[in-house]
C-alpha cells in the first residue's frame, strides 16, 4: 500500500509540474503586458555585456543606445495611438488565462481519475507480484509442452516423417514418457532405417520401460549395432550393464576395459565409464560397507533398490534357483511375505526340474512361507502312488 501512494505521489508531482505554469501564464517576458520601458532596460543590460566581453566598441555601443531609445519611443507612442494588431483586449485576456487553468486542472485530475478507474475496471490489482527474473525464468516448460504438441500435431498429418519421431524421442525419455520413447524410437528406425545410433537408442527406450533391465529385444537391438559397429559407445555400454544383470560380472568389467582402452583420453563419457567399472570391480565387502555407512532411511532405500533391480532381471529374463531363492530370502527379511511368496510361486513355474523345485522348497521352509512340503497334485505319479493300497 505505501509503494502505491509513492506512485501516486510521484504522478501527481510530475503533473504539477508540467501543468502549473500553464495556469500560471507564460511568464512577464512571453506576455503582451510586459511594459516598453522593462524591454528598454533588457536590451541596455544586453549592450553592456558585449561591450564588457569587447564584442562591441564605443561606437558601436553609442549607436545600439541611440537605436534602443528609438525602439522605446516608437512603442510608447504606438501605445497612445492604440493597441497593436496582435494585442488582445484585458477581458479577452483574463479569459484566456482562464481558460488554461481550466484545462490544466482536467488534466491534473481527470487524467489519473480516468486511468486509475480504467485499471481498476480492466487491470488485475490483486494480482500478487513476481521478481523480474521469473518473467524470464519460468517459460521453458509451458515451450517444451507447445514444441512437443506442434511436433506431433506434424507427426499426425505426416507420419512418414521419421526426422519428427527421431527429434520427439530424447525429449519422451527426459520427461519420464517410456512408452512413448520407445514408439518414436521404433518409428524412426522403420522409417530412416537401422544405424549403430538408432539400435543403441532403440535399446536404451527398451530399458527405460523395463526399469533399466537389458531386456532380451533390447539385447538383441545391441547385438546388431554392434556388428555395425563394434566400437559403438552407447552400445557396448548398455551392453556390459546387460553382461552384468546376467551375472557376468567379469565379462562386463572386460568389456568396460576394452572401451576404455579404445577411446581417447577426451571422450566425454570417460569418466561415466570408469565410475561404472569402479562399481563393478568393487568387491562385496565394500558395496556391503557403503550401505552399512549410509543413514538408516538410506540404508533401506539402498537394500530396497537393489532388490527390486533383481525381482525386475528375474521376471524379465530368468534366473537359476540359487538367484530365486536370493529374492525369496530378501524379500521376506524385508518384512514383503506377500511378495516373496508371488516370487516363490513364480520361480516354481519357471524353474520345472527336480533339483530347483528341492532348492526353492528348502528356501520357502528356511523362510517361514512354508512348513511342509508343497501339496502334491491329484494327477501326478506321486500322487497315484500314493493313493495305493
Amino acid at each position: 500500500m505505501a509503494l502505491h501512494l509513492i506512485f501516486v505521489a510521484m504522478l501527481v508531482a510530475a503533473i504539477l509540474f508540467v501543468l502549473v505554469p500553464l495556469a500560471r501564464g507564460t511568464g512577464r517576458l512571453g506576455s503582451r503586458s510586459a511594459s516598453a520601458v522593462d524591454l528598454h532596460h533588457l536590451r541596455l543590460a544586453e549592450i553592456a555585456r558585449d561591450r564588457d566581453n569587447g564584442l562591441l566598441d564605443e561606437a558601436s555601443v553609442e549607436a545600439a543606445r541611440n537605436e534602443a531609445a528609438r525602439l522605446l519611443l516608437r512603442s510608447v507612442a504606438a501605445r497612445k495611438i492604440g493597441p497593436e494588431p496582435g494585442d488582445a483586449p484585458e477581458g479577452a485576456s483574463r479569459t484566456a488565462t482562464w481558460h488554461r487553468r481550466i484545462v490544466a486542472l482536467v488534466a491534473l485530475l481527470g487524467v489519473p481519475a480516468l486511468s486509475l478507474s480504467l485499471y481498476a475496471e480492466l487491470g488485475s490489482p490483486g494480482i500478487p507480484s513476481r521478481p523480474f527474473g521469473s518473467a524470464f525464468g519460468s517459460t521453458a516448460e509451458p515451450d517444451l509442452t507447445s514444441m512437443i504438441g506442434r511436433v506431433e500435431a506434424h507427426l499426425v498429418e505426416h507420419p512418414e516423417d521419421g526426422k519428427g519421431f527421431e527429434v520427439l524421442a530424447p525429449i519422451y525419455l527426459r520427461l519420464g514418457r517410456f512408452a512413448d520413447a520407445l514408439r518414436a524410437r521404433s518409428e524412426a528406425l522403420r522409417l530412416l532405417g537401422e544405424t549403430p545410433d538408432r539400435l543403441a537408442d532403440l535399446a536404451e527406450a527398451r530399458m527405460a520401460v523395463a526399469d533399466g533391465v537389458v531386456t532380451r529385444e533390447a539385447g538383441e537391438a545391441l547385438d546388431k549395432a554392434l556388428s555395425l559397429d563394434p566400437k559403438h559407445p552407447k552400445a557396448r555400454f548398455l551392453k556390459a550393464i546387460g553382461l552384468e544383470q546376467d551375472g557376468r560380472r567379469e565379462e562386463a568389467a572386460a568389456t568396460l576395459r576394452t572401451m576404455l582402452a579404445d577411446a581417447p583420453s577426451d571422450v566425454p563419457w570417460r569418466a561415466a565409464v570408469e565410475t561404472h567399472l569402479a562399481a563393478l570391480t568393487r568387491p562385496a565387502e565394500d558395496k556391503a560397507a557403503a550401505i552399512a555407512g549410509l543413514a538408516p532411511a538410506a540404508q533401506g532405500d539402498a537394500i530396497r533398490s537393489m532388490v527390486a533391480g533383481l525381482a525386475a532381471r528375474l521376471q524379465q529374463q530368468g534366473g537359476s534357483a540359487e538367484e530365486w531363492a536370493r529374492l525369496v530370502r530378501s524379500l521376506t527379511v524385508l518384512g514383503e511375505t506377500e511378495k516373496a511368496r508371488a516370487a516363490l510361486a513364480e520361480a516354481r513355474a519357471a524353474l520345472p526340474d527336480e533339483a530347483s523345485r528341492t532348492r526353492l522348497l528348502e528356501v520357502a521352509q528356511a523362510t517361514g512361507l512354508e512348513t511342509t512340503g508343497p501339496p502334491k497334485e491329484s494327477g501326478s505319479p506321486s500322487a497315484e502312488r500314493a493313493s495305493q493300497p
